[in-house]
């Protein structure tokens, strides 16, 4: 498999989620202008008009996996990252989740400079992007901290790791050096009943064999993008639904609907060609 240098590859997987994923491909293509992109969308089963439109998308690679369906959720998201990442042609790869929508440019800087640390560095990104009150970010990290030192100063073993396992790059928006992810056969899928799938397995599995994963502030991460949390499971499927998730995000979508920059992604068609 052969990389072009500095490339860097979006994956991006997808279940009917026509609205949220126009908002994301458009964002990516209007503040991603100043780098060597290949977004790729893997579609899961999708059978509304949704697929019509990625189909009509010429600056996309589309991959259609006709027999997924929902009940494969969320298996076949990391299937396809890892078929994305077997497939992809950049140096970095991206995992992105589709109620992902870039804020502004520059959105990619923190993960480059990063990743321009070099090897063993092999995973970048931040923890959730959550609105909550800076000292409850304080207060939960205060009390996580409290409890990783009495677990070690009473000999629990895997502290350190417990404590990694709540920092690693998540999988909304996480980069990844491709080579790396290769060169140790290194999988998103789930490895029960040690591990969970996605983000966490792949951070695991980088620490397991010597890399490292670097993380920035989620301030920045949220001054760069707006991530609805689990908005394609709430959105469109019934059995995946919680009702207090679904408030949640319920009230987190028509925020982000009602901004102004959105409503120009989507009256500017033109950055679908």
């Amino acid at each position: 498999m052969s990389l072009v240098p500095r490339r860097i590859t979006i994956c991006i997987p997808h279940w009917q989620m026509r609205e949220m994923m126009t908002y994301c491909l458009r964002s990516i293509r209007k503040f991603s202008t100043d780098h060597d992109l290949e977004v790729i969308v893997v579609d899961n089963g999708s059978q509304d008009d949704s697929l019509g439109y990625l189909r009509s998308l010429d600056w996309i690679r589309l991959i259609e996996r006709k027999d997924e369906t929902p009940g494969n959720w969320p298996t076949n998201v990391f299937t396809a990252w890892d078929l994305g990442m077997r497939e992809c042609t950049g140096e970095f790869f991206i995992t992105m989740h589709s109620d992902v929508v870039i804020r502004r440019k520059g959105w990619l800087a923190p993960y480059l400079e990063a990743m321009d640390e070099g090897e063993p560095v092999a995973g970048v990104g931040a923890w959730k992007l959550e609105l909550r009150h800076p000292l409850y970010n304080l207060q939960k990290l205060v009390v996580k901290n409290i409890s990783v030192r009495i677990k070690a100063a009473f000999g629990r073993k895997r502290a350190r790791k417990g404590w990694q396992a709540g920092h690693y790059p998540r999988d909304y928006c996480a980069m990844y050096r491709t080579q790396s992810l290769l060169d140790h056969d290194i999988s998103f899928l789930y490895a029960p009943p040690r591990l969970n799938g996605g983000g966490h397995a792949v951070a695991t599995r980088m620490w397991d064999a010597g890399l490292e994963t670097r993380m920035f502030p989620v301030a920045t991460q949220y001054r760069n993008m707006f991530h609805i949390a689990h908005g394609t499971a709430a959105f469109t499927n019934q059995e995946l639904r919680h009702s207090r998730s679904q408030a949640k995000v319920v009230r987190r979508a028509k925020a982000l609907l009602a901004e102004d920059w959105i409503r120009e992604l989507r009256n500017d068609d033109s950055l679908d060609h």
